[in-house]
């Protein structure tokens, strides 16, 4: 039982920080005591809905007025680098939403900056403190798919969605600033679930993004695969599909796991125990028999008010402000930080690189095929058009 009480500020009052404050209201020894924003509006309206005490536009002055512990960053990724520095320059620890910085270097400016000031720093790598996702790594780690070999990990992404939508109507939105664009601002949940088994610092990484929207001047689709020493993963950033998926699959030596974490559904592929057609009755049944159980553990938690969207925010949180008050250390590590950052880079780097070898083809064959008459060529004309797109504009 945590005896002391921790005080919170956020700065940021976008749709996350609602999130954010949801949880954080679920940890009794938790008092959220301001929140800032530039928009004064934005700022009042998050106080007055969850009973904050404190509203700021102004950091320092929130800072100094409040003295809060920790401060929670859900702002967008290009202020994340310098609110962070000011916050640890002040002595306040430091909660940061994905992504953490715009890229490895800023990480690790910010991480010094939180040596050098004895302050501890997270990330918001949240869905790995789902409670589906905790049991898959209780049940990796008990054995029961053996030596992890594979993880796939796919992210459906709505882009109908509020944010999706801002997005796409908003040709100066942050997001489409991003060195990773739109896949920048949430890639990262898809791929730690790869990283949590695939230990490597630098994994061998072939990707690439497109578009299947000709009418949105940006890719919405990324494919990757990270090959490190012992384990392989798959990586599908989907917005055209539905439903919008986060699914994890571990493939290990002695058979797989499959995560759903909106469904909060873990589903395993063992081993055939019995021959022949026996296996054909066996198998489905101890896949009815693990749906059962699945469904009485949703049914009770169902029935206990236990279903939250966020919950692996709430007990990332719990664990970050515990080691805050108890000398601990933070719930993801700094070298882990840097190192899932690094990774997110270099995909970029060889989406882009994909980008520009795919250009530079189109262009040599519209040289190449420049003397055919405008009828024979029309065709091909109209299948560069929506790559041409991609080659001007492409974040």
């Amino acid at each position: 039982m945590i005896e002391k009480r921790i005080k919170i500020g956020l700065v940021g009052c976008g749709q996350i920080a609602d999130a954010h404050l949801q949880q954080i209201r679920r940890i009794p020894w938790a008092d959220p005591v301001a929140v800032c924003d530039l928009e004064p509006l934005l700022a009042r309206q998050a106080a007055e809905r969850f009973e904050i005490p404190g509203q700021f536009t102004d950091l320092d002055q929130m800072i100094e007025q409040t003295r809060p512990d920790v401060v929670h960053l859900t702002t967008p990724v290009g202020s994340h680098r310098p609110l962070a520095l000011q916050l640890l320059a002040a002595g306040v620890h430091v909660y940061v939403e994905k992504p953490f910085t715009v890229d490895a270097d800023e990480a690790r400016e910010v991480l010094a900056a939180a040596r050098q000031a004895g302050r501890l720093v997270c990330l918001g790598h949240d869905q790995l403190f789902d409670p589906a996702w905790l049991e898959c790594r209780r049940r990796v780690a008990a054995g029961a798919v053996g030596d992890v070999q594979h993880v796939e990990s796919v992210l459906g992404y709505p882009l109908d969605g509020p944010f999706g939508t801002q997005v796409v109507a908003n040709v100066d939105h942050w997001v489409r600033r991003l060195p990773g664009g739109l896949f920048q601002n949430t890639i990262s949940h898809p791929l730690y679930r790869i990283t949590e088994f695939l230990r490597d610092d630098e994994p061998e990484i072939q990707a690439a993004w497109f578009s299947r929207v000709p009418r949105i001047p940006f890719p919405t689709e990324l494919r990757a695969h990270l090959a490190g020493e012992q384990v392989t993963g798959s990586l599908l950033f989907m917005s055209t599909t539905k439903p919008c998926h986060r699914l994890t699959r571990i493939y290990g030596t002695d058979g797989s796991l499959e995560v759903n974490l909106t469904s909060q559904l873990i589903r395993t592929d063992q081993i055939d125990r019995y021959p022949g057609a026996i296996a054909r009755i066996e198998v489905p049944w101890r896949q009815v028999r693990e749906a059962s159980r699945n469904f009485r553990q949703n049914l009770l938690r169902f029935w206990r008010g236990d279903f939250h969207y966020f919950d692996g925010l709430k007990e990332m949180f719990r664990q970050f402000y515990q080691a805050i008050l108890e000398g601990g250390e933070s719930p993801v590590s700094g070298e882990e930080i840097v190192r899932v950052t690094a990774i997110m880079d270099r995909m970029f780097h060889a989406c882009q690189r994909e980008d520009d070898k795919r250009c530079d083809g189109r262009r040599q064959r519209r040289t190449t095929h420049s003397h055919i008459p405008e009828t024979e060529n029309a065709f091909e004309k109209r299948c560069d058009a929506a790559d041409e797109v991609l080659c001007e504009k492409s974040p």
